[in-house]
């Protein structure tokens, strides 16, 4: 009896020890690189910026609207070309590579990474990198009437409950918002 439950008990723990799911490993810094790359990180930047160029010269032009002389409008134009390069540096990638080696090394492990670059590697893949920019601005396009009446009428119901609050119609005004507290960072084990 006792020998068949130490054979049980060896064939119990053979099967649970080989049930055990694999620990996924970690993908390398350099799989990571080769990542982005397969996804054109620099067209992408580029795309980004280009987006957030005409963004800002809209902003601007809207802000200014008619009262800019042609000397006021050199001086815009050198001021937000100073600012997209600031943010051009701020995107090298260089400056990022630490980020996206840290996001990505802990969200895919290195299956699920080299699969992407070997997706991105594929003629459907390349074709679908060289379509998403287009993809995304044409969704950013179509999303801009749709935010631009939510944002208008976000204004207005605020300027409205700020005036309420003010001049003491709302007795029961919210408190204002107060972005909610940072996790703490896990504590040590203490053994005791």
């Amino acid at each position: 009896m006792i020998q068949l439950s130490r054979g049980l008990s060896v064939v119990l723990l053979s099967t649970a020890l080989c049930a055990a799911p694999a620990f996924a490993a970690r993908p390398s810094d350099a799989q990571i690189d080769r990542l982005m790359q397969s996804m054109n990180y620099e067209r992408m930047k580029g795309e980004m910026l280009k987006q957030m160029r005409e963004s800002a010269e809209m902003m601007a032009e809207a802000e200014a609207g008619d009262r800019l002389d042609d000397k006021q409008r050199e001086a815009l134009q050198r001021s937000l070309a100073r600012q997209m390069n600031v943010v051009e540096q701020m995107l090298d990638w260089k400056a990022v590579a630490p980020i996206y080696r840290k996001v990505y090394g802990e969200t895919f492990d290195a299956a699920e990474v080299q699969a992407i670059i070997d997706f991105y590697g594929s003629p459907a893949g390349r074709s679908i990198m060289e379509k998403m920019p287009q993809a995304m601005g044409r969704t950013m396009q179509e999303m801009q009437p749709l935010m631009k009446g939510m944002f208008e009428r976000m204004q207005r119901e605020l300027r409205d409950e700020v005036r309420d609050i003010v001049d003491g119609d709302d007795k029961t005004a919210p408190a204002p918002y107060a972005p909610p507290a940072p996790p703490s960072p896990p504590q040590p084990a203490t053994g005791g």
